[in-house]
């Protein structure tokens, strides 16, 4: 049983790497043959099926692993530079209106930079698959990639919210900087990859996209809200 479970773990991380290595060259997961991929592996075809019901299934691996792979060490950098300063400052004067709490942001902010571009070097392959399934063919993909983002950037939400890392109040905002900061992370990978002698620049230009969107979304927090209009929520 033992032997039998180590071939089979093999043979999926072998299809993995696979996929990841023609997909991210030339083409869609979709446009992947079986056959191209069970060679590329060094494995029979028929061994696909053993592991994945389709090439969707595939693709949902794929992007799953990467998630969990980031999204916990990604919001433990960004929990431990907050409480870095809190622990500097004290709990009672991290207002993110206090040069405390402006502190705090932007250590906050160049530990999350720094943490997700080492993570995108590492991975290439997935991010540049990622990117292009993002507006791929397959809606199971799609929608996949993007509930990934939008769990990217509830955690960010919450964190902004509980350490109070964004001088604003009302929560849809925060939401809202949130997908946006997300969003553009993700499309800004490409240009780390493909541009190594920018990393510098791009890591601080990241870093200041950041800050624009959240004094942005602080001063429409300071602007009175217009009336919604009729028959709207």
């Amino acid at each position: 049983m033992s032997l039998t479970r180590t071939v089979r773990v093999s043979g999926k991380e072998l299809l993995i790497n696979a996929a990841l290595k023609l997909a991210a060259k030339s083409r869609s997961l979709q446009a992947l043959g079986l056959r191209e991929l069970a060679r590329e592996a060094g494995l029979n075809p028929n061994t696909f099926y053993r592991h994945f019901a389709s090439l969707d299934d595939l693709g949902l691996t794929m992007i799953e692993r990467l998630v969990v792979q980031l999204r916990g060490p990604l919001r433990q950098q960004r929990i431990a530079a907050a409480q870095a300063v809190i622990d500097q400052y004290g709990a009672e004067n991290v207002s993110a209106r206090t040069r405390a709490g402006t502190v705090r942001g932007l250590r906050v902010n160049r530990e999350t930079v720094r943490l997700f571009f080492d993570f995108v070097v590492k991975n290439q392959y997935g991010f540049i698959i990622g990117l292009r399934e993002l507006h791929g063919a397959s809606p199971v993909i799609r929608q996949a990639l993007s509930n990934a983002m939008e769990n990217f950037a509830a955690d960010m939400a919450d964190d902004l919210e509980r350490f109070q890392l964004m001088p604003v109040h009302d929560r849809r905002r925060l939401e809202q900087a949130s997908i946006l900061v997300v969003r553009q992370m993700f499309m800004l990978s490409m240009d780390y990859i493909e541009q190594p002698e920018r990393r510098q620049a791009l890591r601080r230009e990241t870093e200041d996209m950041i800050m624009a969107v959240i004094m942005g979304y602080s001063a429409l927090d300071e602007l009175p809200r217009s009336p919604e209009a009729p028959g709207t929520e």
